[in-house]
C-alpha cells in the first residue's frame, strides 16, 4: 500500500490533518487501533479555559502571555498566527449537519451536568444557548429521564438556584432507555414520542427548558426547533460526562470532508513500526493479526492518550526510539518533527495531546497541532 501520508491516529488532530493533507491533492491513509477521545470528549473545544489557577474571560487576549510562560507548550510552538487560522478552518470547514458557535475573544460559560458552568470558546450551537449570560435572570425547566445515567436533573436544578440565583426545576420522564446513544436514536427518528410526554406535564412560565445532550445526531438543529415550536419556550442541550453524545457528533463532523477528500479511515490497524529514509516511510501495522506494509513519503502521528500503542522508529541515519508509553510526552523540533535522542525524524511529524504533559487545554491543542503538523509535512513534501 503506498500512500503520500499515512497518519496514524484518527481523533481530532488526525483528522484535521487528514483533511489539510487530502485538500493539499496528496493521498492520505488514517490507521488507529479505534476511537479516541474526541469521540469520548464533551464535543467543545477549548483555546484556554483556566490559566494560573483561574478562569480565562478573554483567551485570546492571555494567550500570549500563556506562551510566554509556557515556552514548550504546543501552542507556542504552532504560535498564535497558525491557532488563529485552525481556528478559523474548522468555523468555515465543518458545518455540515452540526454548527459550531463562539469565538476566540470571549469564552462562554456552559452548563455542565454538575450545575456549575464551564468556559469554553467553541460549542455547538444547540449547547451554546445555555449559557450563564442567556440564563441569567431566566426560568429553567431541566428535564432527564429516568434511567438515563449521568444525568441527574435535580443537581442541576438545585444547583441553579443555590450558587447562581437562577430560578429552575425539574422533572423526570418515564423512559426505559439508559444510554445517551438509545435516545438520541430514538430522538433522531422519533423526537414526536418525547415532545408528547413532556406535553403533558405543566410547562407554563418556564424560560428555557434544558434537556441532557441526546436530541439526535446529525439532525440535532432540526430537532430543537420541533421541540421550541411545540413547546413554546428555548430549548438547549447541558453538556455531560464523556462519553456523549457530542463528541461523538464532533467525530463525525471530521470524517465527513476527509469521506469526501478521498482519505481511507481503517480502524483496528495498530502501528508498531516505523522505518524512515530519505527515499520515505515503511511503517509495519497490525490487522487482526495479519502484518500490513504501508510506504508513505511522510507519516504523522496523532495517537493521543487513549489507546496509545507502542511504536518503534528507526531511522536509517542510525537513530531510533519508541513512542510507548501512554506516560509519555513526545519531544518535537520547531516544525513539529519527532525527536529521539536529541536528532529529528525528517519525515515523522506529531500531533495533538501526546505533545504537553502540563497545561493541557482540551480539543484547542488537538485542533492547532493537527493542522500546523500537516501544513509543515505538506511543506516538506513540496521541498522534496
Amino acid at each position: 500500500m503506498n500512500v503520500d501520508v499515512l497518519i496514524i491516529g484518527c481523533g481530532m488532530a488526525g483528522l484535521v490533518a487528514a483533511r489539510k493533507t487530502s485538500e493539499a491533492k496528496l493521498s492520505t491513509l488514517v490507521i488507529a487501533t479505534g476511537y479516541g477521545s474526541t469521540a469520548l470528549s464533551s464535543g467543545t473545544i477549548d483555546l484556554l479555559g483556566y490559566f494560573n489557577g483561574r478562569e480565562v474571560s478573554k483567551p485570546m487576549e492571555m494567550l500570549d502571555k500563556f506562551m510566554k510562560q509556557n515556552p514548550n507548550h504546543p501552542y507556542t510552538v504552532v504560535g498564535a498566527e497558525r491557532i488563529l487560522r485552525a481556528f478559523r478552518e474548522f468555523r468555515e470547514k465543518y458545518g455540515s449537519f452540526i454548527t459550531y458557535e463562539g469565538g476566540l475573544e470571549k469564552n462562554e460559560r456552559l452548563l455542565t451536568p454538575l450545575g456549575l458552568f464551564k468556559p469554553t470558546c467553541l460549542a455547538q450551537s444547540s449547547i451554546m444557548k445555555g449559557t450563564r449570560e442567556n440564563l441569567r435572570d431566566s426560568k429553567v425547566l431541566v428535564a432527564g429521564f429516568r434511567n438515563l445515567s449521568n444525568h441527574t436533573p435535580a443537581l442541576i436544578a438545585r444547583s441553579l438556584r443555590e450558587n447562581w440565583a437562577i430560578e429552575a426545576d425539574y422533572i423526570k420522564l418515564d423512559r426505559k432507555e439508559i444510554q445517551p446513544i438509545q435516545l438520541a436514536l430514538l430522538l433522531e427518528f422519533h423526537s414526536d414520542e418525547i415532545i408528547k410526554t413532556l406535553s403533558k406535564h405543566s410547562l407554563g412560565g418556564y424560560d428555557y427548558l434544558a434537556l441532557p445532550p441526546v436530541l439526535g445526531i446529525r439532525r440535532t438543529a432540526e430537532i430543537v426547533s420541533e421541540f421550541e415550536d411545540a413547546l413554546g419556550m428555548r430549548v438547549f442541550e447541558t453538556m455531560s460526562f464523556p462519553p456523549s453524545i457530542p463528541g461523538l457528533r464532533l467525530q463525525q463532523l471530521l470524517e465527513q470532508p476527509c469521506a469526501q477528500n478521498g482519505v481511507e479511515i481503517r480502524l483496528g490497524w495498530r502501528a508498531v513500526k516505523i522505518k524512515t529514509s530519505d527515499q520515505g516511510c515503511q511503517t509495519k501495522a497490525i490487522e487482526n493479526g495479519d502484518e500490513r506494509i504501508i510506504s508513505s513519503k511522510a507519516v504523522i502521528l496523532a495517537t493521543g492518550q487513549v489507546m496509545r500503542d507502542e511504536i518503534s522508529v528507526a531511522s536509517e541515519k542510525n537513530f531510533q526510539g519508541t513512542t510507548n508509553s501512554i506516560l509519555e510526552y513526545q519531544v518535537i523540533d520547531d516544525r513539529f518533527r519527532l525527536v529521539k535522542n536529541g536528532e529529528s525524524f525528517e519525515n515523522i511529524f506529531v500531533a495533538g495531546s501526546s505533545l504537553s504533559e502540563t497545561n493541557m487545554t482540551g480539543l484547542g491543542v488537538s485542533l492547532s497541532t493537527g493542522y500546523a503538523t500537516a501544513v509543515e509535512a505538506i511543506k516538506f513534501l513540496r521541498e522534496a
